[in-house]
């Protein structure tokens, strides 16, 4: 498994280096109903993907070339010295994120900005519902635990059955990430799936933020661009 993270990785970070990307307008997003808001049962009680803290360049980490680190403070932190902490979310955590995720498909400025790359962006699974199979809490910190600020773009790499869970993909289905910014705007991030391993690439962020995982319509996506954001 190690080995395909580390393709799922090299391949995004290989496309980054090679592409400038903006985030996209809404518009390269569908505009389509929700049939029904659905949260897998598993998230928030048997999680399958377990608390951890590796080294930001890890085996299932890696940084894009030129991203800055910096503490609360200004001060500016050694990639060596950053740590990207994943946890579950709870039960709690995952349906208030997921009822976000909605009302901000649902508004009239659809407030879900586009930064992977793709035009025609479905959010939705191929039963027209926002299905979120498995939500969780991505941060960067140093070894005394003082929360690290990125400014450029980290990726994080697990196995596919464990953001799956209990769910399984049709056929014309993906996975499809986002996150939430500090201004309630939501951001569809680079998912790379590859030989049962998948790695999305978060653009600068804070602290830390909560990646909701959703089965959306459309193929796997195999090499994508750069990702550069405002920090939340």
């Amino acid at each position: 498994m190690k080995k395909k993270m580390a393709i799922v990785l090299s391949a995004i970070l290989a496309c980054s280096m090679g592409m400038t990307a903006m985030a996209a307008p809404s518009p390269s997003i569908q505009k389509e109903p929700v049939a029904q808001v659905v949260v897998s049962p598993s998230v928030g009680t048997s999680n399958t993907v377990t608390t951890q803290a590796v080294s930001v360049s890890s085996d299932k980490s890696a940084v894009l070339p030129g991203t800055t680190f910096k503490t609360a403070s200004g001060q500016v932190v050694d990639p060596a010295a950053v740590a990207m902490v994943i946890a579950p979310a709870s039960a709690e955590q995952a349906q208030a994120s997921a009822a976000s995720l909605a009302a901000a498909m649902a508004s009239s400025k659809m407030q879900v900005v586009n930064f992977t790359g793709r035009n025609g962006l479905s959010l939705t699974d191929s039963k027209g519902n926002l299905n979120v199979v498995n939500n969780m809490v991505i941060g960067l910190q140093t070894a005394a635990g003082e929360a690290v600020a990125q400014n450029g773009s980290v990726s994080a790499a697990f196995a596919l059955a464990d953001i799956l869970g209990a769910a399984t993909l049709a056929e014309g289905e993906t996975i499809q990430a986002l996150y939430q910014r500090a201004d309630g705007t939501w951001v569809a991030v680079p998912v790379v799936i590859k030989n049962g391993a998948v790695a999305v690439a978060l653009p600068a962020f804070g602290g830390a933020v909560n990646v909701t995982f959703v089965v959306a319509k459309g193929a796997h996506m195999e090499d994508v661009p750069a990702t550069t954001s405002p920090r939340t």
